[in-house]
């Protein structure tokens, strides 16, 4: 689970998927309510596991698989998802750029 860097409190799961939602670039931390940002390195990770998450639908064409198959695997894969990204999510103090 990703740990404050100002006041170093870890956020529940709770806490960290509602804020990898956000639109915005900028986490509020619950405890300090310093604004915190997801580092680079983790975004990069986030993006590569939402794609995997769609990953079913060219390998459905590839192998003839049935749509209800690929949409289950699908499901899978989003659940999957979602269980990782907090344990993903690391936070920094700065915004850094992407790549």
């Amino acid at each position: 689970m990703p740990t404050c860097k100002h006041c170093k409190n870890q956020w529940t799961w709770k806490q960290s998927m509602k804020a990898s939602w956000k639109m915005s670039s900028s986490m509020r931390c619950p405890y300090c309510l310093s604004d915190q940002y997801a580092t680079a390195k983790s975004r990069r990770r986030t993006m590569i596991l939402n794609w995997v998450v769609l990953l079913p639908l060219p390998l459905s064409t590839l192998m003839d698989l049935s749509l209800t198959s690929s949409l289950l695997m699908m499901v899978g894969l989003f659940a999957s998802a979602l269980l990782l990204i907090p344990k993903l999510l690391e936070l920094s103090n700065e915004h850094e750029v992407f790549w």
